[in-house]
């Protein structure tokens, strides 16, 4: 056996199939006939000698061969993908930038740290995945995202190149007339006051109530949200106050016309870059980290 026995399309073929779960559902993503996907991928199997599929009801899954197989090949592809786009960033052609954001970070937010990368001549396309950190990592590391941008460092960080973007602390606002109800005696004022949090599974909501716990304080909790955007949505009409990252006080004036009330400085904000560990780096990427240096 030798390298020539490794074929990137049937490789690539082995991929779609593990990820779509059957032959004709890959074939139908590849846009080619399903004969080919399984003819080819007989071919590998034969080749390598081993069998990398078996049939589960009318689908399939990968043996433990075929995940193996898989293991090395989502590497090879990835690398080639890499390669292509190096070339291409060298060749001087408008290249992409595609992002994975973590549902919790607030959009105003993400919107400000990824401002730079537009500012690039020329521009590459942003392409901004949202979902939930797990899912996105997991895209990261299959070479399907470029970058996550996260509120906290991954556990598992084998393999990964880490930046802090920005620390803020946290502060509260809220319409020019709650603002002015509960600027005085600030953070004193807010027992009591109508507050509206983030939702009770995520680690900044822990974090704020144990804050407002280490002081006494029991603000009325009106509503809560998983979505950053939604509640500074219903801040923006008087609904309660709300907190946020300082580095987006004056863009959530602008936006929503809410004031600082006050500032939580024990409270911080921090935002990661999060990218595979590889030679090549999209210049989108470097130029990230280089604001993130400068500070």
């Amino acid at each position: 056996m030798n390298l020539r026995h490794l074929d990137l399309v049937q490789l690539a073929y082995l991929r779609a199939v593990a990820r779509a779960g059957s032959v004709t559902a890959a074939a139908d993503a590849l846009a080619v006939a399903p004969q080919t996907v399984s003819g080819q991928l007989g071919v590998l199997e034969d080749r390598l000698g081993v069998e990398l599929l078996e049939r589960v009801g009318r689908g399939v899954r990968l043996t433990d061969a075929g995940k193996l197989v898989l293991e090395y090949a989502t590497e090879m592809l990835s690398r080639g993908e890499d390669l292509l786009r190096a070339l291409e960033g060298s060749a001087g052609e408008p290249t992409s930038f595609t992002i994975g954001i973590d549902e919790i970070v607030p959009k105003l937010v993400a919107r400000r740290l990824l401002e730079p990368v537009l500012a690039l001549d020329p521009a590459p396309r942003l392409i901004c995945r949202e979902g939930n950190e797990t899912e996105l990592l997991k895209d990261l590391r299959a070479r399907r995202l470029d970058a996550v941008l996260v509120p906290g460092p991954p556990v598992d960080k084998q393999g990964l190149r880490v930046t802090l973007l920005a620390s803020s602390a946290v502060a509260v606002y809220g319409t020019r007339a709650l603002a002015r109800r509960y600027r005085p005696r600030f953070p004193a004022s807010l027992a009591g006051a109508p507050l509206l949090l983030p939702g009770e599974r995520s680690e900044a909501r822990r974090l704020v109530e144990t804050w407002l716990a280490s002081r006494g304080l029991e603000p009325r909790i009106v509503g809560e949200f998983d979505d950053a955007a939604l509640r500074e949505a219903f801040g923006s009409v008087g609904a309660g106050l709300l907190l946020a990252p300082e580095l987006i006080g004056t863009v959530l004036n602008k936006v929503y016309g809410v004031e600082r009330v006050g500032a939580m400085p024990e409270l911080q904000a921090r935002y990661f870059l999060v990218a595979p560990e590889r030679r090549h780096r999209p210049a989108a990427q470097q130029v990230l980290e280089k604001r993130a240096e400068k500070g």
